[in-house]
């Protein structure tokens, strides 16, 4: 049957289920409309338009369900638009695929296809260059937070960074006593040294203290210039008498080296503060008692070293 055949057939059947609900005076609702009209077309439909009718339902199915389909596309790409703002003119781009094809399911179809294989490949480059833009902003990141912990002159660890590393360590000993190690470092009688060689000398001992000291700790233990000429080493996983070996190795190789600035020999030593973690320790408390084994090693002589425990 041709489609102008189908097409007088239906609206001859429509006719007539007007027509029967104006003779028994039915509101022509769409519930009471589809009645009528069902039956009449059960009565006179043949193969030719119940065929017509199941190709019609199927290409109706069809739509709908690509129009739910592209609905939630739509949906979602709205979605992603207000979430990622930064790339959301791909989205948007995208979007117009969809909003200007046309109402016919195959060519809409095609269109988003085509649409979303292009957001496809336009998100995936608009995604490497986020991905290459957060890792710049990740490296830049972390190169500002290195340098707000670094000692600019000696290229340590400064005050900022031993604090924000031992206060996390710390509160793991509330209730035990932890392998750790803290070590006060003071240059002896470095205002004489800088009085005699000035400053710029002063400024080369600091770096060669601070080199010094980290070429004799292990690579997970950590030096840090604490102010002026005084310096802290935190060891990990060590006990009270390799703690007291290590800061002696420190304190003879510094006492036994010799630098040579503007053609002058510089003597330089150290004096060594060493105590171990005690449970309950909190940083005032651990750096404390340093400090006080630092106080008594410099009252004691100076070069020398002292272990509290």
């Amino acid at each position: 049957m041709s489609d102008t055949k189908v097409y007088d057939k239906i609206f001859s059947i429509h006719d007539q289920a007007i027509g029967t609900l104006r003779t028994l005076h039915i509101p022509p609702y769409p519930t009471h409309y589809k009645k009528y009209f069902d039956e009449i077309f059960i009565e006179q439909a043949d193969q030719a338009l119940l065929k017509a009718q199941k190709e019609d339902e199927t290409l109706t199915d069809t739509q709908n369900d690509l129009a739910r389909y592209l609905d939630i596309a739509h949906r979602s790409l709205m979605t992603f638009v207000e979430s990622h703002a930064d790339i959301s003119h791909v989205a948007e781009l995208q979007e117009n695929y969809i909003s200007k094809a046309t109402e016919e399911g195959v060519e809409r179809c095609m269109n988003f296809v085509e649409g979303l294989s292009e957001l496809g490949r336009n998100m995936s480059n608009e995604l490497k260059k986020a991905k290459n833009k957060i890792e710049e902003l990740s490296s830049e990141l972390q190169n500002a937070l290195a340098q707000l912990t670094t000692d600019p002159l000696t290229q340590i660890s400064n005050r900022k960074g031993l604090i924000e590393d031992l206060n996390g360590v710390v509160v793991a000993g509330q209730h035990k006593t932890l392998p750790l190690v803290i070590m006060m470092i003071d240059a002896d009688n470095f205002k004489l040294l800088n009085d005699v060689h000035g400053h710029l000398a002063g400024d080369k001992v600091l770096y060669f203290l601070a080199q010094s000291i980290k070429s004799t700790i292990r690579s997970g233990d950590k030096v840090y210039r604490y102010g002026g000429e005084e310096f802290v080493v935190v060891l990990n996983r060590c006990e009270k008498d390799r703690a007291f070996s290590i800061a002696e190795k420190i304190r003879s190789k510094i006492e036994h080296s010799h630098l040579i600035y503007a053609g002058k020999t510089i003597h330089v030593t150290v004096s060594i503060g060493v105590t171990i973690h005690c449970i309950g320790d909190n940083y005032d408390d651990f750096m404390g008692r340093a400090d006080k084994a630092l106080y008594q090693a410099k009252n004691e002589g100076k070069n020398k070293t002292i272990l509290l425990d």
